[in-house]
């Protein structure tokens, strides 16, 4: 009797310590979600319907779940944009806490605080680029490129990303999977942004799945965007500082610092511009580069409506000056092979 009530009295501290632990994550959760959603956009802004929003028509609206986060950015639209544009696990990271990617996450997750020239190019990024969020191969593939103005993105287990080695998330005891997101650009009087960032996902019809996903999407998401919204705002603003060790990496070793050995020798990352021939998003509706209705002229803002006159014609002739450098380039490695081959062919 005396071992029974010995093994009885260790399973029950061991399932009270469970308990007690899935309390914890729990509140934890609560904690995390209260703290994210003070980044929330006003109601106005989470009551509109966004661009995009049209690719989680075939759901239930009832077990779809919605985050509409803004932010109000010192900076042009033109100075906000290209951090979005160059965001990606193997770009620029997620700017959000890396911190949490790479230890709660395991998500191979670098932020990189400064605009790099090879992720700014015209083909730096393109609609059915996939959008990597870990080497693994998890991410969403783009939908709409739309310059200055949105960046939009889904992944939807019937209509899965063209990269190889990418994959449309999902769980065993999910019906359907389907998410969209989308970072929305408005420029404000007074050179100001707006910077938004919408995001839905189906909540599926398996009671213990939906509720997992709640708390691990819905809650924590909610304060991962937060982080990002404030990163990006900081970034675009100048006040974002470059990581510590970087410093360090360039006072010691030169001016260029690229990710560490651990990510360097970990190659198994997907193709991330394979699916731009035909992005999945075509199946239910055509990609995006172009959106002369955003931002909405009943939206609520104070928006700068000569913003686009003025910024389309120079973003014209930056991306002209962007692809003639890269022509440039190009034409002296046709000229150096050519030079090559004329030689061989006389000898």
């Amino acid at each position: 009797m005396a071992v029974l009530f010995t093994v009885l009295k260790v399973i029950g501290i061991i399932m009270l310590i469970i308990v007690i632990l899935v309390i914890a994550v729990l509140i934890g959760c609560r904690i995390v979600y209260a703290w994210g959603r003070k980044c929330y956009g006003t109601p106005e802004e989470q009551s509109m319907v966004f661009p995009g929003d049209e690719l989680m028509d075939r759901f239930d609206p009832s077990l779809i779940r919605t985050a509409t986060a803004g932010i109000t950015i010192d900076a042009p639209v033109d100075k906000v944009y290209p951090w979005i544009y160059q965001w990606g696990g193997t770009k620029s990271g997620s700017l959000s806490s890396e911190f949490l990617e790479r230890w709660l996450g395991h998500l191979s997750i670098y932020n990189r605080y400064e605009l790099c020239d090879e992720w700014q190019m015209p083909d730096s990024f393109m609609p059915g680029d996939f959008m990597d969020w870990d080497r693994s191969g998890m991410g969403c593939e783009a939908t709409d490129v739309v310059s200055d103005k949105y960046i939009m993105s889904f992944s939807d287990i019937k209509h899965p990303p063209r990269a190889r080695g990418a994959y449309a998330i999902a769980g065993g005891k999910c019906d359907d999977m389907n998410f969209i997101w989308g970072w929305y650009f408005v420029p404000l009087k007074g050179g100001k942004t707006r910077f938004i960032c919408h995001w839905k996902y189906y909540e599926t019809t398996n009671g213990p799945t939906r509720f997992a996903l709640k708390r691990a999407i819905y809650m924590c998401g909610t304060a991962m965007q937060r982080w990002q919204m404030e990163y990006t705002k900081r970034c675009a603003e100048g006040t974002m500082p470059v990581h510590r060790h970087v410093k360090t990496y360039r006072k010691i070793f030169g001016a260029y610092h690229h990710a560490p050995d651990e990510v360097q020798d970990k190659t198994d990352c997907p193709a991330i511009r394979e699916g731009r021939a035909n992005p999945a998003v075509n199946e239910v509706r055509p990609a995006r580069m172009a959106d002369p209705a955003w931002p909405p002229v009943d939206g609520p803002w104070d928006v700068d409506t000569d913003y686009y006159r003025e910024r389309i014609p120079q973003a014209i002739e930056e991306i002209r000056a962007k692809a003639a450098e890269q022509q440039r380039a190009a034409d002296v490695k046709i000229a150096a092979l050519q030079a090559e081959y004329e030689a061989l062919q006389s000898k």
